[in-house]
């Protein structure tokens, strides 16, 4: 009980800084490392990498699961963003913020970042984008491991955590993306050390 306790009062600070967070949209992908990049695979690549590639993330699986946890029982409210009520992308643009990752508000321009990863290779942080009310991607929630995602619930009218291997969201499923930004310190060394060794 007592490690909820901390994320539950830091979200309650961040929830109501929000507007502040707004302004800063996407700060930490649009430095001058990304603005150096001339190709648009480069300057994508950069937006999210996979674990695999060998270059150290910041330590976001774990944080990202930890905040979230820290939402449930949040009352669902479409369109809300607050801590009386928010929608399921307002969720994963909240713990994702609170991870240092600012994301467009809405599943359907959130599914437009990371890296496409299978279902069989998930792991916690990783976002589920599902097809539910419209042709585009209109529910995500956050996979935490074994099996099961935490998702602003309509059905349930509150953050909760589900199966993923329920009915409903294996008809509904469309893809799954990884996000994982460089550390900007990281990139320049890497970027010396490429001109250094070609």
């Amino acid at each position: 009980m007592v490690r909820f306790i901390l994320p539950v009062m830091v979200i309650t600070v961040l929830l109501f800084a929000g507007s502040e967070a707004k302004s800063k949209k996407h700060q930490l992908i649009e430095n001058d490392y990304y603005n150096s990049l001339k190709v648009k695979y480069a300057k994508e690549r950069y937006k999210a990498v996979m674990v695999d590639d060998g270059v150290p993330a910041p330590k976001l699986q774990k944080d990202i699961v930890d905040f979230a946890i820290g939402f449930l029982g949040i009352n669902y409210i479409f369109g809300g963003e607050t801590s009386r009520g928010m929608d399921c992308s307002a969720f994963v643009q909240k713990v994702y913020a609170m991870a240092g990752i600012q994301l467009p508000r809405t599943a359907r321009y959130q599914a437009e970042y990371g890296l496409y990863v299978s279902r069989e290779n998930l792991q916690p942080g990783d976002l589920l984008f599902f097809q539910t009310y419209a042709k585009f991607p209109s529910h995500v929630g956050i996979y935490i491991g074994e099996g099961k995602m935490i998702h602003a619930s309509s059905g349930s009218k509150r953050i909760i955590i589900s199966d993923i291997d329920k009915d409903f969201y294996l008809r509904h499923f469309l893809f799954a993306k990884r996000l994982f930004l460089y550390d900007p310190q990281v990139l320049k060394e890497l970027k010396s050390s490429d001109q250094v060794d070609g």
